[in-house]
């Protein structure tokens, strides 16, 4: 399949892009900003569902669970010591001293409200125009 690398991030992507968030292919690469919500809904399922796949193995899997053709998983308990800064007396919580600030960038994404497919972005025609637009619309390449 063609590969493209989109100027901004020099992501390949293979096209006709399937998992487009429309739902359909498309001709074109996705812009960044596209791709980056993709990308983060597609992680998100997948740590939904290895977390999914982990509370079965930790509380309902028997043991022909545990062995597949090609994967066996096993479960190891262990203790690990973990900071509480809970435990700590005030005086040291509430000195600055024992702070630093560091600057940190956060990246969101977020759906616009309204993101139809070109078609959908015609403009609201009457009765008398409509089979002007209709043989428009014919006459566009798919």
């Amino acid at each position: 399949m063609k590969q493209i690398r989109t100027p901004l991030t020099g992501t390949p992507l293979v096209l006709p892009q399937a998992s487009h968030p429309c739902g359909t292919a498309q001709d074109m690469p996705l812009h960044p900003a596209d791709e980056l919500a993709q990308i983060r809904a597609e992680l998100k399922r997948l740590h939904q569902r290895e977390e999914e796949l982990k509370r079965f193995f930790r509380e309902d899997a028997q043991e022909q669970d545990f062995r597949s053709a090609t994967h066996d998983v096993t479960l190891i308990a262990h203790k690990k010591r973990v900071f509480d800064p809970s435990k700590l007396p005030q005086s040291i919580l509430a000195n600055p001293r024992f702070y630093r600030d560091e600057l940190r960038t956060l990246i969101s994404a977020t759906e616009k409200p309204l993101a139809l497919p070109y078609q959908a972005l015609l403009p609201v025609v009457d009765d008398f125009e409509e089979d002007l637009v209709e043989e428009t619309l014919d006459a566009l390449p798919n």
